[in-house]
């Protein structure tokens, strides 16, 4: 199926979703450059997980888990915080500042890259967890489309593992549909998110996030040490595919689909 770009509009209505999977509010931003007025009290906070930290054992381990959560997300949470105070774009939702990055001011684009798409990507990676997880199903639009793409699930996840490995240092695997309807698997560095766009994540790696996976040592070093495969591998284990398929049909039902001829 052959999808029309996607908008600003489409990006941004996907990013007000605050990473569910219910039904879009579509807004009316477009291209507009201006933020929302400041709120009175700090919008961002550390999101609960959907399970407790040791329920993702033996693949995840508690104590990362953690830690992960509590000191390392709540840091990117805090300085983003700090930074943003009383400025009017903290009114914007986490996603959403994302996608509005190349709005910023100059003085706070670092700032946002790093803690906001911190604080972006660990949201995203615990929705993205489940201890509960079972296969995608057959037939289902996710697997489907993967097929499709990829000739196999098992290709696909072979080339999702070999993405992973080959981050240098820190930073993210991803799942991602492009503005195109294409899905795609990239990686970005540190904590830069696809939602950023081009300018900030490169050709071909800007898009919605499907699925994705922390590579930084941080996600892993307590349980895996040095062997970051073996982490990888773990992670099929604990995928939540309902969410990621939720996903997925989400961003393809805000597409624009081009009128029949």
């Amino acid at each position: 199926m052959h999808f029309a770009n996607l908008t600003l509009g489409w990006m941004l209505s996907l990013a007000q979703s605050r990473l569910g999977v219910g039904p879009l509010v579509h807004n009316k931003l477009g291209s507009d450059t201006s933020f929302p007025a400041p709120p009175t009290t700090i919008l961002y906070t550390l999101p609960p997980l959907d399970y407790n930290y040791e329920a993702l054992e033996p693949h995840f381990d508690a104590e990362t888990m953690r830690i992960h959560h509590t000191k390392h997300h709540q840091t990117y949470i805090t300085n983003l915080n700090a930074a943003l105070q009383g400025n009017e774009f903290s009114s914007l939702d986490i996603d959403e500042l994302m996608t509005r990055f190349n709005d910023l001011p100059a003085d706070k684009k670092a700032v946002v890259r790093n803690q906001g798409g911190g604080h972006a990507n660990h949201s995203f990676f615990w929705k993205n967890l489940t201890p509960n997880a079972t296969a995608l199903a057959d037939g289902s639009p996710l697997k489907t489309g993967i097929e499709d793409t990829f000739s196999s699930f098992e290709v696909f996840q072979q080339a999702f593992e070999k993405a992973a490995t080959s981050v240098f240092g820190s930073g993210w695997a991803w799942l991602i549909l492009t503005d195109t309807g294409e899905l795609r698997v990239v990686t970005t560095a540190n904590q830069d998110s696809p939602l950023m766009g081009e300018s900030v994540v490169g050709a071909g790696a800007a898009g919605f996030p499907i699925m994705g996976l922390d590579v930084w040592e941080h996600a892993y070093y307590l349980r895996y040490r040095n062997v970051r495969p073996d982490y990888i591998k773990a992670y099929w284990q604990v995928v939540n595919w309902e969410f990621a398929s939720g996903r997925y049909m989400e961003a393809r039902g805000s597409m624009v689909q081009p009128e029949a001829l």
